[in-house]
């Protein structure tokens, strides 16, 4: 698995290298996760032609999609899949990330919102349309590489990313590992946030334990969908099969290498 080096934006890597099922490995430059590409320097437009990318898969809402408009590049496919229902967070808040207070101050901490948020995301409609559509194009795709993202390509394309690497026979610790990778990326997002979140609250440092865990990966949140899945879907293989009409064979044999 390749780290994807881009100035303005983080989190993006290539899941190329993981190994799947039948000690296959997931090709290179094919799959990549990242956060948003909503500002990007002249150096990551030319990295990102170079890795062959055509199709970017966006999971944020409308406004999110609106508001920060991914950098639009010659010869790429951008599709927006919102993966998340409408709600409070869209259009409020002073800052650049928008609803950060609103993010962080809530009655329980953030830690319950994530919970609530992964619990759910395969079980609305929203939920389950944009992760059909996005297995869609995987499956379709003939021509270069995918790129999907969220905001910090963290939740919502930390969730893709695990259904394709489960899809692909990748190992449930792998999947966890790549998953927590994120944090790396995150802990520069924290420590920007941390004066913005001090500033806005009027100097209230009880809020920044909810900040990090707003914008950490946390395995009780991947475990919260997980368990989430298996009571409502009976199994992961029966939401991506039953549910999202994934062909997993079609998909091993498009993105492994062959032995």
């Amino acid at each position: 698995m390749k780290v994807v080096p881009l100035k303005y934006t983080f989190n993006t890597r290539d899941l190329g290298g993981l190994k799947g099922k039948d000690g296959k490995t997931i090709k290179s430059n094919k799959l990549f996760r990242s956060g948003s590409l909503h500002k990007l320097s002249e150096e990551d437009i030319q990295t990102i032609i170079n890795e062959n990318i055509k199709v970017v898969v966006d999971f944020r809402s409308e406004k999110e999609f609106i508001h920060k408009a991914d950098v639009r590049i010659d010869g790429i496919t951008y599709i927006n899949l919102p993966a998340l229902p409408k709600d409070d967070r869209d259009g409020k808040g002073k800052h650049a990330d928008s609803n950060l207070l609103w993010l962080v101050n809530k009655e329980s901490g953030g830690k319950k919102l994530l919970m609530n948020t992964y619990k759910n995301m395969l079980l609305t409609e929203e939920g389950k349309a944009a992760f059909k559509g996005f297995f869609k194009v995987l499956m379709e795709n003939n021509d270069g590489a995918i790129l999907w993202h969220c905001s910090q390509g963290k939740d919502r394309a930390g969730m893709a990313a695990y259904l394709i690497e489960y899809a692909l026979g990748v190992s449930k610790e792998d999947r966890f590992n790549d998953y927590m990778l994120t944090n790396v990326a995150m802990e520069k997002k924290i420590k920007q946030l941390t004066p913005i979140v001090l500033k806005e609250s009027n100097g209230d440092y009880s809020l920044l334990p909810s900040l990090k865990d707003v914008f950490s990966a946390d395995e009780d949140y991947l475990n919260e969908a997980i368990n989430s899945i298996n009571e409502y879907y009976g199994s992961i293989d029966n939401l991506l099969v039953n549910e999202l009409g994934v062909d997993i064979k079609l998909l091993q044999d498009k993105y492994l290498d062959s032995n």
